[in-house]
């Protein structure tokens, strides 16, 4: 029994049997070929032959993004170690525990050849694939239709979703000293607990207040109200702060601030037919081009040449058909940044009288006014003699009917210890009347 040629000094014989320790595999072919010669008719030697699997355990998994982005196409490469012969090696992707792709060469290669084995798997990244354990995993092909792990190496997908930039909804004027609503959107943002929206005004930040919907779109929306007129810039910027990418992306926007105070028209409260009433549309504070219209209904009214760009007016020739019809003073405001008008309207009822029912109003309104005012003088002189009275406690005491010659005391001490007596008059007894029951009137001394 003879051993290929250079190995016998690694194998003992016993028993006619050898046993072969080898300290350090330094070669890639193996094979061990034992040949038995049993003397026979023939002398024919009976080999069998065996090949000895070499490896090492250079298992590379390539490098990739940390995060990925959804919806988008990437590989995971991985390298197998050197095996001979080189059709023994499977090279396997799991995902999870369940395999994937697999790799097994089939053409046999010489020992010297040191190309690598590679499984390359494609994948679509996607939500289900955040967190995803893949593994890469080198296995050797035993004669005994069994394998044996040699090496494997395993990576974490991560996943995120950040397709567009912000979007800034509301792009409108605001007034000044109005409070403002800004709303500023990110759609389809995954996973969205990590992503932070901020705005900022003039470099200072805002205090948003962010929310999220079912189909990961967030929203965040600040209030401010603005103290001056002009330009003013506005950013809304969203990042992946605390995500293995640090990614900003952020949108600006120009808002015009104006100022334009509620018009105001004028005219009398009263108008007489056929007596010709001025009517004034005017907008006091205001910044940009103004249009003033004064209507009645659909139809625009005329304005007189001495209107100006802040203040029309118009001369209106009432008649009786036109009581309880409306006119319209419409505002319209125009902003260099804004193609749509800001339009602010007012509105009076016309109130149109006879001339005769005017003086009517006119003479009963004076009445009214005048016994109001006797009203009020009375009371006034009523309320200056009690006070009076209460201040110098002196009172007269009077008979309602007395006679020419009764005489009217003069009551000199307060009401409280001096007590009111009956005044009878000189010579005639029957105007005399006692009690508290007598309809004597109590008014101060003049």
């Amino acid at each position: 029994m003879e051993l290929k040629p250079g190995l016998n000094k690694y194998c003992n014989e016993v028993n006619n049997s050898y046993t072969c320790q080898i300290p350090a595999v330094e070669r890639w072919d193996l094979p061990m070929v034992c040949s038995v010669l049993c003397k026979s008719v023939s002398n024919t030697p009976v080999e069998n032959k065996t090949v000895i699997i070499v490896y090492n355990r250079d298992l590379v998994i390539a490098p990739h993004p940390k995060a990925m982005e959804i919806n988008k196409t990437y590989q995971l490469n991985c390298t197998g170690p050197r095996v001979y012969p080189n059709t023994k090696l499977h090279l396997k992707w799991l995902r999870g525990s369940k395999v994937v792709k697999s790799v097994h060469p089939t053409e046999q290669k010489f020992p010297d050849d040191v190309t690598p084995v590679v499984n390359i798997l494609n994948l679509n990244a996607s939500m289900a694939e955040d967190g995803q354990v893949y593994t890469c995993l080198a296995e050797l092909d035993l004669d005994t239709n069994t394998t044996k792990e040699i090496e494997s190496s395993s990576v974490t997908l991560q996943t995120y979703s950040f397709p567009k930039p912000p979007r800034i909804l509301n792009r409108k004027p605001i007034e000044v000293n109005e409070e403002a609503t800004l709303e500023c959107e990110v759609q389809n943002v995954y996973p969205a607990e990590k992503l932070t929206v901020t705005w900022f005004h003039n470099e200072e930040e805002l205090k948003p207040v962010t929310k999220t919907s079912s189909s990961h779109d967030i929203w965040a929306t600040t209030t401010w109200t603005p103290q001056d007129t002009g330009l003013t810039e506005f950013t809304c910027r969203a990042d992946f702060e605390d995500y293995p990418l640090n990614l900003t992306r952020s949108a600006n926007i120009s808002i015009e601030v104006y100022v334009f105070s509620e018009p105001v028209i004028q005219a009398s409260l009263t108008i007489i037919d056929g007596k010709p009433v001025n009517i004034t549309c005017s907008v006091f504070n205001v910044s940009g081009e103004l249009q003033l219209t004064l209507k009645n209904g659909n139809m625009s009214l005329p304005s007189e040449s001495s209107s100006t760009e802040h203040t029309i007016y118009h001369t209106l020739h009432p008649k009786m058909e036109m009581n309880g019809q409306q006119l319209t003073c419409v505002a319209k405001l125009t902003l260099q940044n804004h193609s749509e008008p800001i339009v602010k309207q007012q509105n009076i009822t016309l109130n149109v009288q006879s001339e005769e029912s005017s003086w009517v109003i006119i003479i009963v309104g004076f009445s009214i006014v005048g016994a109001i005012i006797i009203i009020i003088i009375m009371a006034i002189i009523c309320y200056c003699r009690i006070d009076r009275a209460r201040k110098t406690g002196e009172y007269n005491v009077l008979n309602p009917t007395p006679s020419r010659n009764q005489e009217i005391p003069r009551v000199n001490e307060p009401l409280d210890i001096f007590p009111l007596q009956e005044v009878i008059s000189n010579g005639n007894d029957n105007n005399s009347q006692t009690g508290p029951n007598n309809n004597s009137c109590i008014t101060p001394v003049s």
